[in-house]
């Protein structure tokens, strides 16, 4: 009897060890096959991030856009107001220029007169340039000045910028070369000085207008241009020559072969002005340097006293 319960007491344990190996056996294999339930709520918990971040990227997006689109309507809009405004200003030029053109056509109004071009009897290359030019009737000191410079009269005249007075020196001073049939190997026949590059310049383009249908050369010498090929058109021979008074004063001391024993005729534009920007001592050896003319014509915007050793 005693060996009977030894037995039955010790079968417990063998029963609680199976339980424990077979308790092991399971998380084992729990652990190496998960249960496809939980994969699947961690996976649909991905999805789910995935479009969160996808929609978020897509707003930014949107909002990128609509900010780029607004930009871009700005910038066409600012490039339509431009535009408006160049068409704007060019018609007011268009305007201005129109009107310009029918006050210089329209005799007898404000600084125009009642006297033609034509009215001159100027040589048949000069009235044609100044028509293709778009003029038809003098201003007043064209028509007060042209006639007696025309004749060999010495003339000194005052009038405000804008008033035509290129035009009132330089036609006598073309006709004169016409009239003479002045050629390159005569030299220079006629001298515009001004007072500085800028209105030479303009001088020099108001005179290749009207020198159109001229056989006479132009030339223009002004300070901070090339001296050399200055030197060399003057060699050539510059019938109506367009200067600064500096740069004359270099090319009459120092250019070999330069011809102004012919001079027929002398400008002074806004002499004036030259004075002020004190070339008196230049335009005094100018003068020493040319010969004596028989036709001199002085232009200033204030009208001085400061011009009479020069007259």
């Amino acid at each position: 009897m005693a060996v009977v319960e030894e037995k039955i007491s010790k079968s417990p344990s063998l029963e609680d060890s199976k339980k424990k190996r077979k308790r092991k056996r399971n998380r084992a294999s729990k652990a190496e096959h998960p249960n496809p339930d939980n994969n699947n709520g961690r996976e649909e918990e991905k999805h789910e991030e995935d479009d969160a971040q996808a929609r978020e990227v897509e707003i930014k997006d949107k909002k990128n856009n609509n900010k780029k689109s607004k930009k871009l309507r700005s910038e066409e809009d600012d490039e339509q107001e431009e535009r408006g405004n160049n068409e704007e200003e060019e018609e007011e030029q268009e305007g201005e220029k129109e009107e310009i053109k029918e006050k210089m056509n329209i005799g007898g109004s404000g600084i125009m007169s009642t006297e033609s071009f034509e009215s001159l009897g100027l040589s048949e290359p000069t009235i044609k340039a100044i028509k293709e030019m778009g003029f038809q009737f003098m201003t007043q000191i064209q028509a007060r000045a042209i006639p007696p410079l025309m004749v060999g009269k010495d003339v000194l005249g005052a009038a405000r910028t804008g008033s035509g007075k290129t035009l009132a020196f330089l036609v006598p001073a073309v006709e004169l070369l016409y009239n003479v049939r002045f050629t390159p190997r005569n030299g220079t026949g006629v001298i515009v000085i001004c007072p500085t590059r800028e209105l030479a310049i303009q001088t020099h383009a108001v005179a290749k207008d009207l020198l159109k249908y001229h056989s006479q050369t132009l030339g223009l010498v002004i300070g901070g241009s090339a001296r050399r090929g200055e030197a060399e058109r003057i060699v050539k021979g510059v019938n109506l020559l367009v200067a600064t008074p500096g740069r004359l004063l270099d090319h009459l001391q120092n250019t070999k072969g330069f011809i102004y024993k012919n001079l027929k005729c002398l400008m002074i534009d806004e002499a004036d002005r030259i004075l002020e920007a004190n070339f008196e001592e230049e335009m005094k050896q100018i003068i020493k340097y040319l010969p004596k003319v028989n036709l001199l014509a002085v232009y200033i915007v204030i009208l001085g006293i400061y011009m009479d050793y020069v007259i």
